[in-house]
């Protein structure tokens, strides 16, 4: 056999600019990996670096009107894809068998959807960049930066590299979760006045908890039902990210309440020591 044939056949073709479908290669931002790279790479530059210098001297901006409106059109994005999600979802069920992205009739709506989920990532970094500007760098945490920047970054890969159905679920109850949590953001721009009577934070890193769970069980169960599953290192980076993140918000959980219940505990075993003294007295 001829050398340069069989140097052919043991070394694939591998393509980063290449997709399985050439539907996906025309979508905006996935021709190729270097603008998605570039957009992650200026934005951990200036959220890190850049903002924190430019603001050290400033004080910080309120963006009131700003943040009203931003939070409100992300809710409006996330309450379209939850609608466009769930359609996708009572149409081929939970956990299908079939192959739906092999189908023409299907797989345009599929990319679609998929590149509307990025795309939306895409956005929230700006969560980021108006914590630096209003000098909320307490918020500015690793869990912060690594679930914005993953979430852009692999959604792209997913798309480009191992389009599937498989995510149409998780792109559901995660917009679903962005519904609650923008609307809340958005409400307390209104103000301290507003900002009082916002008593569920809590309950939404529950409900963020209890996304990470039903996501991890479905996504399990899809995969090995699925006539065509992802690569069995596709499908165990995903399952295996999603739990790093539920112990990731887990951990946030229990410093962030755990800590203001104890807080909050000893305060009135104060209050009580007090009054016991003053009556004694």
């Amino acid at each position: 056999m001829n050398s340069s044939v069989a140097i052919e056949l043991r070394i694939p073709e591998w393509n980063l600019n290449k997709s399985q479908y050439d539907e996906v290669d025309s979508l905006p931002l996935l021709g190729s990996i270097g603008p998605v790279l570039t957009i992650l790479a200026t934005y951990l530059v200036f959220v890190l670096k850049i903002g924190p210098a430019l603001m050290t001297k400033r004080q910080p901006f309120k963006l009131n009107t700003t943040l009203l409106l931003y939070n409100g059109i992300q809710v409006v994005i996330s309450v379209y894809l939850v609608q466009r999600y769930l359609m996708n979802l009572i149409d081929i069920g939970l956990t299908p068998k079939k192959c739906y992205i092999q189908d023409v009739e299907y797989r345009n709506n599929i990319l679609i959807g998929i590149w509307l989920y990025f795309a939306a990532k895409v956005t929230e970094l700006l969560d980021t960049v108006f914590f630096v500007l209003r000098k909320k760098d307490n918020q500015v945490t690793f869990l912060h930066l690594y679930h914005h920047s993953i979430m852009m970054i692999g959604t792209w890969c997913y798309i480009k590299y191992w389009p599937s159905h498989t995510l149409i679920f998780i792109g559901f109850l995660n917009s679903l979760v962005h519904v609650f949590m923008y609307t809340y953001y958005g409400l307390s721009a209104l103000g301290p006045n507003v900002a009082k009577y916002l008593f569920w934070k809590k309950y939404m890193t529950k409900f963020q908890l209890v996304q990470f769970v039903c996501i991890i069980i479905q996504y399990v169960s899809a995969v090995r039902n699925s006539e065509c599953p992802p690569a069995k290192g596709v499908a165990t980076f995903v399952a295996c990210n999603t739990g790093f993140f539920l112990v990731l918000f887990l951990n946030f959980y229990r410093h962030s309440y755990n800590r203001k219940s104890k807080a909050s505990n000893n305060v009135c075993a104060v209050n009580v020591l007090e009054e016991i003294k003053e009556k004694e007295l």
